[in-house]
Formats: structure tokens, sequence, C-alpha cells
């Protein structure tokens, strides 16, 4: 179990998947601090979702809808789960896919983000790139989106960002990106 750290469902607890690495409490309130002025009516996207742990917060702290990706059954059914406690079902969207499936169903539907986090299992560094290229050249991202990418290494910075920004806490690497 993890705790949303901030917002209306504040030191509320929600359940974590076996097959996930959650989102530090630490980190996620960290990461909600730089951007608590991006969240408010926001459209997020919870790629790699695990829990939904990201999401749920950004929904607490007044994020207008969220989406949120897993490939696994098991996370899906924690997800939905989890936000059938928090009574959020309304503003929220659950998809069992890949990322590429995923992103090519938002495309098709013309869905677009303001915040995207992506935290895929460690081993699959190049999801980060392709995702993100794919979220570019597909005009996936509302003008000012940020893309927070959570790593266990350092990832390469996106030279089309207009502005990025690295932060580690403890094994975790973040990388902010803002186009």
């Amino acid at each position: 179990m993890i705790r949303i750290v901030g917002g209306k469902y504040r030191h509320l607890t929600i359940d974590v998947p076996n097959v996930s690495r959650p989102t530090t409490d630490k980190t996620r309130e960290a990461l909600m601090s730089i951007i608590q002025n991006d969240i408010e009516d926001k459209i997020i996207l919870d790629l790699f979702a695990g829990s939904g742990g990201f999401g749920i917060e950004c929904l607490s702290r007044g994020a207008k809808e969220c989406y949120f990706v897993d490939n696994s059954y098991e996370a899906i059914k924690i997800i939905k789960s989890n936000l059938k406690k928090l009574k959020v079902e309304e503003e929220t969207k659950v998809i069992k896919a890949s990322y590429k499936q995923a992103l090519e169903n938002f495309n098709k539907d013309n869905i677009k983000f303001d915040i995207v986090f992506m935290d895929p299992p460690y081993k699959n560094k190049e999801f980060y790139s392709l995702a993100t290229t794919y979220l570019k050249n597909n005009h996936l991202l509302n003008e000012g989106a940020i893309i927070i990418k959570e790593s266990d290494v350092l990832l390469d910075i996106d030279d089309e960002a207009i502005s990025s920004k690295r932060y580690k806490y403890g094994i975790s690497h973040i990388l902010l990106e803002r186009y």
C-alpha cells in the first residue's frame, strides 16, 4: 500500500500490484511540489501506471481527468479498485494495452495531454524515447505540456524540449521536460 500525499485524498491509502515498483511517497510528494501549479484542470496520462499512484495524486490535486495505461491485468484490476475506492471513476479512463497501442488509440481519438508520467519497467529503457517521440510526432501534447520520466539511471534530455530539469530521490532519477 502507498498513501496519497496531498490534496483532497491526502492520507488515504491505495493498493499496489505485485508486478509494480511504485514511486515512493517522498518522490511523488517532491514531484507534486514541482508541478503543483500545472495540475489543476489538466488532462493527465499515467503511462505504465502500475497502481495509478501518480494519476490519483494529480486527481487529488484538481486534475480534470486522467488516463491510466498498463498492460498487466493485475495492475489494471488494482487501478480500477483504487479509483472505485476514491469514487473518481467519472474523471478517469483505465486502459489495458501496451503503451504503443494506447498512444495509437489516443492519436486516432485526437486526445491530447498536459502532463505525461512515464515509469516503465527499468529494463525497457527504449520505451522512454519511443513514447516521447510518438507523443510529439503525433501532436498528442497540448502546448506547454510536461513529460515526467522516472528511471534508475540518468536519461537523455530531448533536444526539442523547451526546458528540462533533473532530480534525484534515492535510487530514482527524474527527468522533467516541458514542451
